[in-house]
């Protein structure tokens, strides 16, 4: 099906005018919205204005050569906005300085727009590859019919098509005309990843001049005529509601526009809005806010509480039973809540008028947001309209879009007039959907070789996002009988996706009992880990869930990113006390990742990571410039969390109210080295952007058992006194 211009087609008004072109991700009038990736999204090609070539949603081809290229997927800093136009690009076949790229906002047509899970680029890597290679297709048709040859014999370098027999050449801009009225051939072929020319190198992101001079990308920075900016203000403990306010006196503050109760509304937690000149102004007003409020059953929750259910629930799982003579090894390993603190705080920016809700959203997943706007305020999914910003930082948080719900909420009321919601910082904290909490009660037999016979972890965790109750993988995959036995924690404290969900925790606990274990029997943790990495079968054998290893895990693939990390980390050389080496892995969003960290604790207990070494089979790395700081950037975010960071619950809600309270890592305790390696590889992409994260933790916390004698076993690590003198 496609569309083209006519006199008689019927104009649009304004409602219909952003319905589409929202649809259309910012300018792309296209009439065929069929799913991404299927032949029939690229087939019937639509002229674009001025014989711009349009073969897709994705590209825009100008007869003066410039290419437009759409980005689908929410950019926070992982690349995705550079690394998923380059796909195109690279089957286009074109200059990349000849490329434009364009933040997609919310539209059916770019299909499955979740920045989750490190699926960015997994989800698109085919898909993207189509479009670019069936525009390639047409200009090639194009050049072939203007020419009177076969297009067979023609190729394609840089932004023009070539014929080689005959010595001719034309550059795509002056074949867009013709090209645009071709048919669009199905089925067409894609590159030998041998033949890549862009993918693999180095590209710098598309938004980093414009973040280093200060242009308006992020959600925070939308500014609209006549705006204005509140704040809303809700119980710190889950599920509480307000039941007075001074509302009267807080209208009379400077700036104040309005000051209401919004309550009743699906999928809205109850609170009190304030509307001002400023954000200032909302945030001072939000100060003086004086609210009675009902906190509910969740006020009698505590960190303290949840701690000695953990103990009940563990202890009710049988204790395992084993031979005589067997060395049994026990450790509890707990990890606390964790808060997201982006560095944007929460926010989103909406105006309501002529029954559409118009949005700006820094969101991994713009439906979400639409879909909390339809089913709260009953406005038609057609008539929310959401733009996609630039995120300062997700990490799962922003999967979750509630700000979207409360700015809407207040939109409405306020028909007319655009609004910018931004949270305090103090508001981030105390409304975060957590990292859960959790406890590995740990019990593993040895027998007189040093040989692991039997493991049982009893698993006690808070539920957070999907996966995050999937303990297990390895070790357990590697000693026949072992198993884990999972109970949740009661309570209602909001908890979520956190990067690297599951595994955030998970790894740390288990990839530090396997150094335990290691020590335990005497042996090498290295030649330990190995010899267990052996005994597992090839590929596909992992009966684990996502935690730890999930599905694709492959020993071979993991035994050599061990070896390549211990290798060039120098494992095995001897250290004076108080300097140590440990390595952890994982199995994250299906890429295999081992890192060794190299640290020397003084006498007194003060800490320093000096090195971190990471080995990374990720399949095929798009933009190596970004995957290098994904993993870097993972690793500093790993052992800043295992450091310092930690919510604890008191009377239902946060005690942490600002990053006094939760301190991050600063630059001068950063490792000074910080070494990627990744294995070449011609697989299919893995996730990225959150395996770097989960063995960061534990490689630091096994070297400083090794510098030390230490075994950290509650994180954060500034919990522990580390002197050793």
């Amino acid at each position: 099906m496609s569309t083209t211009s006519s006199p008689s087609a019927p104009s649009l008004d304004r409602r219909g005018f952003l319905r589409v072109t929202a649809l259309a991700g910012g300018g792309l009038l296209i009439g065929a919205y069929v799913p991404f990736g299927a032949t029939e999204a690229a087939a019937q090609a639509a002229p674009g204005a001025g014989g711009d070539f349009v073969p897709n949603v994705f590209i825009r081809l100008s007869p003066n050569g410039a290419v437009s290229l759409i980005a689908p997927n929410s950019e926070m800093g992982q690349g995705a906005k550079t690394a998923l136009p380059m796909l195109i690009a690279e089957e286009l076949d074109v200059a990349w300085a000849s490329v434009t790229v364009t933040q997609g906002d919310l539209n059916p047509a770019y299909g499955r727009q979740f920045a989750v899970g490190s699926q960015s680029t997994v989800a698109n890597f085919i898909p993207l590859r189509q479009a670019g290679a069936t525009a390639r297709a047409m200009l090639v048709e194009a050049a072939a019919q203007t020419w009177g040859v076969a297009a067979g014999e023609c190729t394609t370098a840089q932004g023009e098509v070539i014929h080689a027999a005959s010595n001719r050449r034309l550059g795509y801009g002056a074949l867009a005309a013709k090209a645009a009225i071709l048919a669009v051939p199905s089925g067409v072929a894609l590159k030998d990843p041998k033949d890549f020319k862009l993918v693999g190198t180095r590209v710098p992101g598309v938004d980093t001049r414009k973040i280093v001079t200060g242009e308006s990308l992020f959600g925070i920075d939308q500014k609209l005529p006549g705006m204005l900016y509140a704040a809303y203000v809700k119980c710190r403990v889950s599920g509480g509601k307000p039941v007075g306010a001074n509302l009267d006196e807080v209208k009379q503050l400077p700036g104040v526009r309005d000051a209401f109760v919004l309550e009743g509304i699906t999928g809205l937690a109850p609170g009190v809005a304030i509307v001002a000149a400023s954000t200032w102004q909302a945030f001072k007003a939000a100060e003086q806010l004086s609210v009675q409020w009902d906190p509910g059953a969740g006020a009698n929750q505590s960190s303290a509480d949840m701690a000695r259910q953990a103990e009940t629930l563990a202890q009710a799982v049988p204790a395992p039973r084993w031979p005589a003579g067997t060395k049994s090894v026990e450790a509890v390993y707990h990890y606390p809540f964790l808060a997201h603190a982006t560095l944007e705080p929460q926010n989103c920016t909406a105006v309501f008028r002529n029954g559409v809700m118009e949005m700006w959203c820094p969101t991994q997943i713009p439906s979400v947001g639409q879909g909390l706007v339809t089913q709260g305020l009953g406005i038609a999914a057609r008539d929310v309209v959401v733009h996609v910003t630039r995120l300062g930082g997700g990490f799962g948080r922003r999967s979750v879009n509630e700000p979207a719900l409360e700015v809407a909420a207040i939109a409405r009321r306020l028909e007319g007039t655009p609004v910018k919601l931004t949270w305090m910082r103090e508001h981030d904290f105390a409304h975060d959907q957590y990292r859960s909490n959790g406890w590995h009660y740990f019990q593993a037999g040895l027998d007189g070789t040093g040989k692991v016979v039997d493991l049982q972890d009893a698993f006690v965790k808070m539920l957070g996002g999907p996966g995050d109750m999937n303990a297990g993988g390895f070790p357990f995959t590697a000693i026949p009988g072992s198993r884990v036995v999972s109970s949740k924690l009661s309570g209602s404290i909001p908890t979520g996706y956190w990067r690297a969900p599951g595994d955030n925790g998970n790894t740390w606990a288990t990839q530090s009992f396997v150094d335990e274990l290691a020590h335990a029997a005497g042996r090498d943790p290295l030649d330990f880990t190995l010899a267990l990495l052996a005994t597992i079968p090839a590929p596909g054998a992992d009966r684990g869930g996502r935690g730890g290893f999930g599905g694709g895990f492959s020993s071979g693939k993991m035994t050599a990113v061990l070896r390549l990390a211990t290798e060039q980390a120098g494992w095995g050389r001897k250290l004076p006390r108080g300097q140590g080496l440990g390595f952890a892995i994982t199995h994250t969003n299906n890429a295999h990742v081992a890192i060794v960290a190299q640290v020397t604790v003084s006498p007194q207990g003060v800490l320093r990571i000096n090195r971190l070494t990471a080995a990374v089979d990720a399949g095929i790395i798009v933009n190596l410039s970004s995957a290098e700081g994904q993993v870097q950037g993972a690793m500093l975010d790993g052992i800043s969390a295992a450091w310092y960071q930690k919510i604890t619950i008191e009377q239902g809600a946060a005690a942490q109210a600002n990053f006094a309270q939760y301190p991050q890592l600063r630059m001068h305790e950063a490792p000074p080295e910080v070494a990627v390696h990744f294995i070449r590889s011609t697989s299919a992409p893995t996730g990225l952007g959150e395996p770097g994260l989960p063995a960061a933790a534990p490689a630091v916390c096994n070297a400083i058992f090794a510098a030390t004698g230490r075994r950290i076993r509650t994180l954060p690590i500034i919990d522990t006194d580390l002197a050793w003198a």
